[in-house]
């Protein structure tokens, strides 16, 4: 797969419609329908050149610009860019891997491609556009941010929105045969539409796991907010890439969702903690009690403070569930995503998933440090 792949972005010589035939034969074919090849200069032209003015985000190998095609389409444009023969081997990878990963997948909360271009030099990759920004652009109202943030998201939002994360992961999980671990679930990976429906964006650290192994034999590459902890040791040797490794991810965001708060905040001045680890104590008064009142002063502390508490509180509570079944339980007991979308959706009791004797993973720095009772061994 990967040798056919690569041939797809070698600028061969010779008969141009054999040259076409042999790139798209090279394609990985998505699950329905085709992915349209574009000249460079259709895109340059939907862009304006690639004009700062159309300039939306920046990738790990690339910028991404907003355009339009002659249909009328609005789409989004990453191009490859680079300033080194080492550096564009390096950035060709992950570029190939991006298309190669997104482009069978198709899924409502997945981030559609529709076309690509390559041409000599020039590398680009075409999606839909997804006009509403990141969620933690929604999320995280900064000193620097104030006038950037137009309206906060509702609670049931929040829920809606951690619904469709949840199932776009399960589906990359469980139904992409082979299963895909996108490696860096993040709010800032997570696009929003108009109706605020999520987006998983940005493939390019992706891999690919069969049914019967779930391990990938790679250094985990994705941002250190969001990395589970078995991945922040320094024995290089036991670091593998997971399907569990995208669940704890997952599950720092749903805490953002809970909180507004960013994965690593400042809680005093230049003071920053993990947002994992500020929670500890307020998650463990509310899952560690006999009878669970969010309305209680000590447990108003978790939720976001720049919203009114209109939450439903079952909806609540699986959120809180959810999230500390994939933070704090060690890797190998984590829930599935398809076990997490059960019970975000209410088809499946929260406390299928942890229940209170877990609590024992609730510890001062927890979730990276050893369980207390194991120190020195595997948290499993």
């Amino acid at each position: 797969m990967a040798g056919s792949y690569c041939r797809w972005f070698r600028n061969n010589e010779g008969n141009a419609n054999g040259q076409d035939r042999e790139e798209e034969n090279a394609i990985p074919a998505p699950s329905r329908g085709g992915v349209r090849k574009y000249s460079f200069e259709e895109l340059a032209k939907a862009t304006g050149d690639f004009s700062n003015n159309n300039r939306v985000g920046q990738g790990g190998s690339g910028q991404v610009y907003k355009g339009t095609l002659p249909n009328g389409k609005q789409v989004a444009i990453k191009r490859l860019q680079y300033n080194s023969d080492p550096e564009k081997q390096q950035l060709e990878l992950l570029f190939e891997n991006e298309f190669k990963t997104i482009s069978r997948t198709r899924h409502p909360n997945i981030v559609e491609v529709v076309g690509y271009c390559s041409e000599e030099a020039d590398r680009l990759i075409v999606y839909e556009f997804v006009s509403n920004k990141s969620l933690k652009s929604h999320l995280y109202v900064g000193r620097r941010q104030q006038k950037m943030v137009t309206a906060l998201i509702d609670w049931p939002t929040r829920m809606k929105i951690a619904l469709g994360i949840a199932e776009g992961l399960a589906y990359l999980h469980e139904d992409c045969k082979p299963g895909i671990i996108h490696g860096d679930i993040k709010s800032d990976n997570i696009l929003l539409d108009d109706e605020f429906n999520p987006k998983i964006k940005d493939f390019e650290i992706s891999k690919e796991f069969a049914d019967s192994e779930t391990d990938v034999s790679t250094i985990p590459m994705g941002t250190p907010d969001y990395l589970a902890p078995e991945h922040c040791t320094e024995d290089d040797q036991n670091k593998k890439l997971t399907d569990k490794s995208d669940v704890f991810s997952f599950g720092v965001v749903l805490l953002e969702l809970i909180t507004g708060k960013l994965a690593v905040f400042e809680k005093e001045r230049r003071e920053y903690i993990f947002l994992t680890i500020w929670a500890v104590p307020l998650l463990k008064q509310i899952l560690d009690a006999d009878y669970q009142d969010l309305d209680a002063e000590n447990c108003k502390e978790i939720f976001d403070s720049k919203l009114p508490n209109n939450f439903e509180k079952n909806d609540m509570k699986r959120l809180i569930y959810s999230t500390a079944a994939c933070v704090y339980k060690p890797a190998n007991l984590r829930p599935r995503m398809c076990e997490i979308v059960k019970v975000l959706n209410g088809d499946m009791e929260p406390k299928t998933i942890w229940v209170r004797s877990d609590c024992k993973y609730l510890y001062n720095g927890s979730p990276y440090t050893p369980f207390p009772q194991a120190q020195g061994t595997s948290s499993s």
